[in-house]
């Protein structure tokens, strides 16, 4: 069968987006050992951390395979095996389906989706990454907040936090930094208290490891 014109390429752009997945926005760009001093300050310590890579990378290997559209439109974050789901995306069997496939990968324990229905255009991705960078440079400068906790993510103005607080009194400190940021429209966190109950630090699924090729 003949391939359509541009198909190749497009698959090997998707493929090199799909290798990226696994990277943390603080991860970018530094080297092995700082990413891995990174880990280990994280409440979830060094395992955790590559735990949580391993089943993001599943989640997105499984995108990639279902739908180009839930691969390109969906951020997955994941705290633990807590599993965040951003972006936007019309059509609501596909908000569904990611939810469902992002449930059937090993070592997932909570999947929380907040795709939107309201697809945003050049612009508002703009103004979203301005958010983001505005809120994460703010905590960065708190020595009243551990940043290295936090994801912050802006989908259409909305500010999502997730991650895991020292103590309530951080997570009050970081949500209204977060409100106080212009263009931001609502903050809703899905952060958890290093000291809830609900933490399981022993339940991350073992490193992924590529599929073994054909005999």
């Amino acid at each position: 069968m003949t391939a359509r014109p541009g198909s190749a390429p497009r698959r090997a752009a998707l493929l090199a987006l799909l290798a990226l997945t696994a990277c943390d926005p603080i991860s970018t760009g530094i080297g092995v050992a700082a990413n891995a001093g990174t880990a280990a300050v994280q409440e979830r310590g060094f395992t955790g951390t590559s735990s949580d890579a391993a089943i993001k990378l599943r989640i997105s290997e499984a995108y990639f395979r279902a739908s180009e559209k839930i691969f390109l439109s969906t951020t997955v974050r994941v705290v633990e095996g807590r599993v965040l789901l951003l972006g936007g995306l019309a059509d609501q069997a596909l908000r569904d389906r990611a939810a469902v496939l992002a449930w059937e990968q090993p070592g997932v324990r909570e999947v929380i989706n907040e795709l939107q229905a309201v697809e945003g255009g050049a612009g508002a991705y703009a103004r979203d990454a301005w958010i983001a960078t505005q809120i994460n440079a703010g905590l960065l400068v708190d020595d009243r907040v551990l940043a290295v906790n936090y994801y912050v993510d802006s989908v259409n103005g909305v500010v999502y936090l997730f991650g895991v607080a020292q103590d309530q009194a951080e997570l009050d400190r970081v949500i209204y930094r977060a409100g106080d940021v212009k263009y931001v429209k609502k903050v809703v966190s899905h952060v958890v208290l290093k000291s809830d109950p609900r933490r399981k630090t022993d339940a991350h699924a073992s490193p992924w490891e590529p599929p073994s090729a054909p005999v």
